[in-house]
This record gives structure tokens, sequence and C-alpha cells, in this order.
């Protein structure tokens, strides 16, 4: 932040551009109650709105669906996937623009569709959601940025917004009472370098570098996204050419925006990675970036833990198969009300944030079925949010109660207990923490609970009928 005061000394520099200097910036509290983000990946992409049906990223290795980024579920990739010349894209885009019509006029329909964006809406509906964030992709893989950036891109002049995506959309997030970030591809841009990428082995030869005066140009962008817009959140993607680099941009947000923070996905051809960079720790589902010597919070892409690890971590996927908008997608594809409920549930439980994309399609409009997704979380969060939004993870002594999964978090002087499923037993049997204080209440968020008690560390709750629903969340007074 800038200095204000009068006598123009600048603010102390708390932290330096090295890893034992940036490891020690903790993850603020805003992050930590929020539990609920929304990313948006619009951009160029959204125009075709176009990637194969129902293959999902865990196949890309292999598999019976599909065995490189040929298949590639992610709309967003379309430029790349329109490369494969036998491919469903390749297909497409033939069929529908002409082999001749170049990815680049893309940036010219979504310039013009622009004109009808609306940030206001977006954000007021992001706020209904119950979301504490928004963090907006400001640069995919395609180095098309959603601000008219000063640093001019060498290789293809123009390619930008001309209206500050950016900047009007982190006024309006801001005015709903929400915080705002930015991701950025920081390890592919394919203005800089496109070789077919085919398989994930293929990212870091894909890496641009000083060779291809990338460096510079991602540093010089990523400050600007910095001063500019001052983010809550830098959302870096897939890499960094240089590890250097990386400590420099982050010294410098860190120093201007302390509560700020970053994720994992800063690992450098030219860095240390940790011995563990590559682990993947036990009761992980979906993809984990290798761990760089540098970050905040880990990001699961399509995947989540069950059980609390010693980091922050946050979950990220699209509200279907694919980031971006997908028009062979159908509502069938999205995540119910009760999946996402489900999901910002065990997020509570174990330490955790929910980072829930929307591809807006290149009208500027967010799709139905993805704004009722959005509406439903906030009206169950409009009942439940005191047992998710401000708590902290609590361990139970066991992961199971009554034939289904169990979570707990604290907060404001009580401990909440999230069941993950339907027990087949009216009567819930449930080991508490050790240390928990004399329960004074037991009530069932959106049920009745009949009857319970507390023996020898153990709750007994009776309830009349459970809810059809993914998550049975119970309120214990005094029990935190």
């Amino acid at each position: 932040m800038r200095d204000e005061s009068s006598n123009g000394t600048k603010p102390e520099q708390a932290y330096e551009a090295t890893a034992e200097s940036l490891s020690g910036h903790p993850v603020p509290d805003w992050f930590l109650n929020a539990k609920f983000g929304i990313f948006i990946h619009w951009g160029p992409y959204s125009i075709p709105a176009f990637a194969p049906h129902k293959v999902s990223m865990g196949d890309m290795g292999g598999g019976e669906q599909g065995s490189s980024f040929a298949d590639t579920p992610y709309a967003e990739w379309y430029q790349n996937t329109m490369l494969f010349e036998d491919g469903a894209t390749a297909k497409y885009h033939a069929e529908t623009y002409g082999v001749d019509y170049p990815y680049e006029r893309f940036g010219e329909a979504f310039n013009a569709a622009l004109v009808d964006w609306d940030p206001v809406s977006w954000a007021q509906l992001f706020r209904r959601s119950g979301a504490g964030y928004v963090v907006l992709v400001t640069k995919h893989h395609d180095g098309f940025a959603l601000w008219p950036s000063d640093v001019e891109n060498p290789n293809r002049a123009g390619w930008h917004t001309e209206r500050d995506v950016v900047g009007e959309l982190a006024e309006a997030v801001r005015a709903e009472g929400l915080k705002f970030g930015v991701y950025y591809s920081g390890g592919v841009d394919w203005t800089f370098k496109h070789q077919r990428i085919e398989s994930f082995a293929d990212f870091m030869t894909s890496i641009p570098g000083e060779a291809e005066g990338y460096t510079d140009y991602a540093t010089a962008q990523y400050e600007e996204l910095i001063e500019r817009y001052r983010p809550d959140y830098l959302w870096n993607d897939i890499a960094y050419p240089s590890a250097q680099a990386s400590y420099d941009i982050l010294a410098r947000y860190y120093n201007v925006v302390p509560e700020g923070l970053t994720n994992d996905r800063w690992i450098a051809p030219d860095g240390q990675l940790p011995p563990d960079a590559f682990d993947k720790p036990e009761g992980l589902t979906g993809l984990l970036p290798p761990k760089p010597a540098v970050w905040d919070v880990r990001t699961p892409e399509y995947g989540m833990f069950d059980r609390i690890l010693p980091f922050v971590w946050e979950t990220t996927r699209g509200m279907g198969h694919s980031f971006a908008y997908n028009r062979n997608e159908t509502e069938a594809d999205y995540l119910t009300r009760d999946d996402l409920v489900g999901m910002l549930a065990r997020a509570a439980c174990f330490n955790g944030n929910v980072l829930l994309n929307v591809g807006p399609r290149g009208d500027t409009v967010i799709p139905p079925g993805q704004a009722d997704r959005l509406e439903a979380a906030g009206a169950w969060l409009e009942t439940v949010g005191p047992s998710v939004r401000g708590t902290r993870p609590v361990e139970l002594p066991e992961r199971d109660a009554g034939g289904v999964p169990v979570g707990a978090a604290c907060g404001d002087g009580a401990l909440y207990l999230h069941v993950f499923g339907v027990p087949e037993a009216k009567t819930l049997d449930v080991a508490l923490p050790e240390g928990t204080g004399a329960i004074t209440s037991v009530t069932q968020y959106g049920g009745k609970v009949t009857s319970w008690s507390v023996d020898n560390g153990r709750l007994t709750l009776t309830v009349p009928a459970w809810a059809d629903t993914a998550v049975q969340s119970f309120k214990l007074e005094g029990g935190a």
C-alpha cells in the first residue's frame, strides 16, 4: 500500500526476495474465514467455447477416454487442441470458421462483445452465492490480457482488452464486500512459445524464458497488476520462468499487500524444489501441482483432501468438466447443489477452501445453469453459513459415524459437526474431540434433534428423520 504519511517515507519492507524470507508469510485470516471463492475463466476461447465432451483431466496420462491433450475437456485450451489435426476441436474449427481462420480473430470478437458486459450484475451474483472472494483469469495460456496493459506484447500487438475488465470487476466485487484476486499464466504463454502440448510432460519444456524475452515481460505485467489493482490474491498458474524473478514479484507484492497471499504454482526450471515436492499427501483426490520453495496455499485441481493436513489448501474446479464455458456441456454435467455444499462442508472440516469456477459465455452472460448453482449455494449458506464460514477445522478421534464420514469445525464458541451422507439409523454416535467443553445444546441446521446426551466423550443424538441431502450439519453450543 502506498505510504500516505506527510514525510513521504516508504513503509517498512517486511519481506526480502529470498525463499527464507517469503516462506514466513502467513495465510491471512480473511482467506481462512471465507472458505468459498469464485474463479472466472473468460477470454477469446469463450467465443468458440468448444472442447470434447466428458473427458476428465485424470485421463490425460492414459486411459480409455484419452491419452493426450487432444482430448482435454478444458475449453480454454482451444488454441492448443486445434493443433491436433485429427481431433474434435480441429474438426469443429474447420467446419465452423474455416481452416484458415486464425485464433487471433477470437480476440477481436471478444473485444466486440465486451460492449454489453455488466460487471456489477456479476459481482452481485457472486455476493449472493455466499463467496468471500473472486479470482479473475487476467491472462490465460493464449497470452490475451484482460486489461489495457502498457506492457506491449512484442509478438502480438494489441493482444488485450480495450475495456479494463480487471479494474472494472475489481471495483464491482469490492463494492459488494468481497476480496479480489488475479490469476496469471506465468508458465505458459503461446504468444512467446507454442510447441504443441501433448501431455503433462510437455509443460516444463513449453515454458518461455530469457531466450524469448518472456521473463521480463511477465514480471512487468505482474508489477502492473500489483500496482494498478492491489489484488488480494496472486494466483499463478503452471510455473514461472525464473525462481528469482518469482521471489522478486512476491516480495514486492507482500510488501504492497501484506494481507495478500499466493498459491503453489511457482516452480521454475532453474529453481530448487523441496525434497517432498512431488509427494501426494494421504487423502488426496484429483491433481496436485508439484510444490515450489515458496507458497501459501496448496491447490489440488478437481480434487480435495479428506483429512486435516499441516497446510491450508484450496480445491479448484469448474462447474462441469471444463473451466471456460464449453458449449457441449449441459446442466447434467454441472455440479449439483448437494455436490457443492458437500465440498464446502468438507473444506471447512479439513482446512481448505473451495474455488469454484464460473465460465461466462462469449456474449458476457453467465450460463443460467451455473448461476442457479451459485444461488443455491448462497441459499444453503444463508442457513448453514455459521458452521462453515469463519470456522477452523477440528480433528475428530474417528472419521466415521453411523457408517458415513464425519468432520468437525469450530467457531464463535461452538463446535460444528458435519455428517457427509445419510446414516441408516436415526441415532448417531460420534466420538468428540479431546478437551471438548460442556455442551449445553445440540441443534441441526434444517432439521430437528429430538434427544441428545454426552457420555464419556461421545455424543449420542437422535433425529426424527435425516434430510436427504449431501450433508447433515449440527451446532454444539459450548463445545469449542
